[in-house]
């Protein structure tokens, strides 16, 4: 797949998903308050990998993650239509711990030293 197209697709599956979510398209009540941060399609275009996060325990995260890939299809559905591509992705969420991790970097590098005396 040519990497220009693969990028604008990329790009536009974070903004179709991410309005999908905040408009209440996907009315899954394990959904919500998610952010998407990126998504990675495949050499061949059959796989999407899409990154998310939210503000919640980690038991809660494993329920947002089983909502978000039990509306695969809805997703795959729109995201097909819209980019007029001739096969539909796979989709699949995963948490985004890269993210996380450069958020605690972030963080850290942020946080002035505190004196022991």
């Amino acid at each position: 797949m040519n990497p220009i197209r693969r990028k604008k697709i990329e790009a536009e599956a974070v903004r179709t998903v991410a309005m999908m979510i905040l408009s209440g398209k996907i009315k899954d009540p394990r959904v919500h308050m998610v952010s998407v941060h990126r998504a990675e399609i495949s050499e061949d275009g059959k796989n999407m990998r899409i990154f998310v996060t939210a503000i919640c325990t980690p038991k809660k995260q494993i329920k947002v993650l089983a909502g978000l890939n039990s509306a695969a299809g809805v997703f795959q559905t729109t995201l097909s239509g819209k980019l007029s591509l001739r096969i539909a992705p796979r989709i699949q969420f995963l948490w985004d711990e890269e993210y996380i991790q450069s958020l605690d970097e972030s963080l850290r590098l942020t946080r002035k030293p505190t004196n022991p005396d």
